[in-house]
């Protein structure tokens, strides 16, 4: 099972918060699932390689200042956690804590108004298994896919040679997803979609902004990402391959995109439609 949980919160009385929370969100996350499985989180914590779980900065609370935001009780805020296999999905939602118990990020402390785990209740909460995922973007009936739209809500990038690269290349992008994908699901995916990406796809237009963030004071640790939108477009119709990329683009919702999604870079969100006007909220079709 694969699962999103969005947290709603708010402090008692008006404060400020650092403004990049994503690596708090992740150890509270971890907190929360030794909990109930002390051994998992061990695993989750140690290692270099990819992990089942993304965690998100903390979401709707303005612009930062001086490296912080503001936070108001009368302005809810939220954050987000996604767990990518059976195991810690289980332990995930076994360790929610209840609304109105209180956790800290950074030095700010926070009291849980809503949890959610349904897009129904929130357009960034959901469950959903990896079979039907499968079910939905490549057995469906209907035309072959020609193309589809990625959204970068939190600043993304791919790393080599010790360099950012923040530009969503699609054999980088869909990479990203495939690995992941065959790292934790119960189906394995050909890693001839990789070929397929990186010869087949073609990165057609794009609304995009450079953004930095630091996960230290100063510019130390800090990375060059992107945020927006990118339409990506299949240059070979063979319906089994186009079905495939859209599979993984449906994916990234869950797993995230490129480096460090344990600390709320890669938020991702795959689209239906391009150019919509601004404010116009696209329809998510990653579930």
């Amino acid at each position: 099972m694969l699962l999103s949980v969005v947290l709603t919160v708010a402090p008692t009385e008006p404060t400020t918060a650092p403004a990049v929370l994503g690596r708090a969100v992740h150890a509270w996350a971890l907190g929360r699932i030794a909990t109930v499985d002390p051994a998992l989180a061990r695993r989750l914590h140690e290692g270099n390689g990819l992990r089942p779980l993304t965690a998100s900065n903390l979401w709707g609370t303005g612009r930062a200042q001086d490296g912080r935001v503001s936070l108001d009780p009368e302005h809810p805020c939220w954050l987000r956690v996604t767990t990518l296999t059976e195991e810690t999905s289980a332990a995930m939602e076994r360790a929610l804590p209840p609304p109105g118990e209180t956790l800290t990020l950074g030095d700010a402390r926070l009291v849980v108004r809503e949890i959610s785990t349904d897009v129904a209740q929130h357009p960034w909460a959901g469950r959903v298994r990896y079979t039907d995922l499968v079910q939905r973007h490549t057995l469906a009936a209907g035309a072959t896919p020609r193309s589809v739209t990625l959204r970068f809500a939190s600043p993304t990038l791919f790393r080599s040679q010790d360099r950012d690269l923040p530009l969503p290349l699609p054999d980088l992008v869909f990479g990203s997803y495939l690995r992941k994908w065959n790292s934790f699901s119960p189906l394995t995916l050909p890693e001839d979609a990789l070929r397929y990406a990186s010869e087949c796809v073609a990165l057609g237009r794009f609304r995009l902004h450079s953004r930095l963030v630091s996960f230290e004071q100063s510019d130390k640790g800090a990375h060059v990402g992107f945020t927006g939108e990118a339409h990506f477009r299949f240059l070979v119709g063979d319906a089994y391959w186009t079905r495939l990329m859209r599979l993984l683009a449906g994916y990234a919702f869950w797993c995230g995109t490129g480096y460090r999604t344990t600390a709320g870079l890669g938020q991702t969100q795959m689209v239906e439609g391009w150019g919509r006007g601004k404010g116009e909220e696209a329809r998510r079709v990653g579930q």
